[in-house]
């Protein structure tokens, strides 16, 4: 681990050194094992050329032509894996991150893309700006800018408190170029409706979470491209779902937030695995994704761990935000019965999660960091490790991070695995993940672009910070 943080310190710099570090002409990984993210098979002692930021050739020979004007890697016994990328981030949420701390932390991660999940639209474009102009050293970004919800319009939030207002916002967004819409779960009925109508109209999509009063086959057939946080699911899983939906809607409205408990725990009691079977039939027919973000929910019930404050991963933290994450204080919104409430979901969410991939539900990977000890980077290893946990195999649990976001994105073209055309985002690892799924976290360089970052490079860099 000291190594590794040692290593990811190293990175940070780079976001000042980033426009000082051009690509070679070419770059050249030989006697590599390239893992195929489509089916896991191993090409070994393979010969990898990229330039101009693109995978140009993945081969067995190398030609003297090649050779010319190449930074050339002997990758020996080292693993190629494309890019990973983080389906669910806020990376423009106060307490607002440095940017060159945030990002250059997802990329030393291995995490080549993000999906921004909600927050300022100026900042995220700003950011998002100076990444393409390679001021700062940072992934790339899909975003969604701000959150619908009910409630006061701000930088983060476009108020939703009638149908005519979600047609509105969705027309507003999709004027401003967002890649899509992201909404929370305080919507009435009516008002949620309104968004898929409006949506396709414009030709957008919309994701995020499924209000109360909304079943989850119903968001599912009104086209919602991906569901975070399994939202809804376990309540739609219920045997008793149409009495607590009601009794949930009511205790929301009337901000009963211990009844909202008391409910949140019957559902996991009443969990139908019948009923379960067949909703995700409806879910894998309308291909409905699903981000478990299963970190996330679990970083909750991490807050009274005695050794909370121990983990050498706060050390990226801003102190402005390690401030906001005092486990004291957190305790202090988090009573006990909550705690075990949570304990109880996350292991019906595993359930869930391994019951959903078995039925052919398709599944991101997500950290919804950084919320508190969610940690930037860091966490998406988590979530695959959590994957797997639930049931996913090794290779199921990469391609959440690779492949499967190439395709959810529509640039399967682009993204996802390693083939000529394909965008230079490459991570180089020490061993096979698809032996062990915690292998993603041994990054021996990470390729962005086309540029090469060693591990080497990186532990030089941090001589700037002695």
């Amino acid at each position: 681990m000291r190594r590794s943080l040692i290593g990811l310190l190293s990175c940070l710099c780079l976001s000042v050194c980033y426009a000082q570090n051009p690509a070679p002409e070419k770059l050249i990984l030989q006697h590599v094992t390239v893992v195929n993210a489509r089916d896991g098979s191993l090409r070994r002692n393979a010969t990898v050329v990229i330039k101009e930021g693109r995978i140009r050739s993945v081969g067995k020979k190398l030609s003297a032509a090649d050779k010319a004007k190449a930074l050339i890697i002997d990758a020996t016994g080292k693993y190629l894996v494309p890019g990973l990328w983080d389906m669910h981030v806020h990376s423009a949420l106060a307490p607002v991150w440095d940017e060159h701390i945030l990002y250059p932390l997802c990329v030393a991660n291995g995490i080549t893309g993000i999906r921004d999940m909600g927050g300022d639209p100026d900042l995220l474009e700003k950011r998002r700006d100076l990444i393409n102009k390679g001021e700062v050293l940072g992934p790339h970004i899909v975003m969604s800018g701000p959150f619908l919800v009910r409630g006061k319009t701000s930088a983060e939030i476009i108020a939703v408190n009638s149908p005519e207002e979600g047609r509105h916002a969705v027309d507003t967004l999709k004027r401003r170029g967002v890649d899509f819409i992201k909404i929370l779960d305080g919507l009435t009925r009516e008002d949620y409706f309104a968004i898929p109508e409006e949506s396709a109209k414009q030709h957008i999509s919309f994701v995020g979470h499924v209000p109360y009063g909304v079943s989850v086959a119903e968001a599912s057939q009104a086209g919602q491209h991906s569901i975070e946080h399994l939202s809804g699911v376990a309540l739609a899983c219920s045997s008793k779902e149409m009495s607590l939906r009601e009794q949930m809607v009511a205790a929301a409205q009337n901000r009963d937030y211990k009844k909202l408990l008391a409910l949140r725990k019957e559902v996991v009691d009443t969990y139908d695995p019948a009923k379960a079977e067949l909703l995700f039939k409806v879910l894998h027919k309308n291909q409905t994704w699903q981000v478990p973000t299963l970190v996330w929910t679990q970083a909750t019930v991490s807050f009274e761990a005695p050794d909370v404050l121990s983990d050498p991963r706060l050390n990226y933290v801003p102190q402005t935000v390690r401030a906001a994450w005092n486990p004291q204080k957190l305790l202090q919104n988090t009573s006990p019965e909550e705690i075990e409430v949570v304990r109880s979901e996350i292991a019906l969410n595993m359930k869930i999660v391994k019951a959903m991939n078995e039925a052919g539900v398709p599944l991101l990977a997500g950290s919804d960091g950084p919320d508190p000890f969610v940690f930037p980077g860091f966490s998406l290893h988590d979530e695959l490790e959590w994957l797997v946990r639930s049931g996913l195999t090794p290779l199921q649990s990469l391609q959440a991070s690779t492949l499967n976001p190439a395709e959810f994105l529509g640039q399967s073209a682009l993204y996802g695995t390693i083939e000529p055309g394909h965008a230079a985002d490459l991570v180089l690892l020490e061993a096979n993940p698809l032996e062990d799924i915690r292998n993603t976290r041994r990054i021996a360089a990470v390729i962005l672009g086309g540029k090469y970052y060693s591990r080497i490079k990186l532990d030089k860099n941090l001589q700037r910070f002695n």
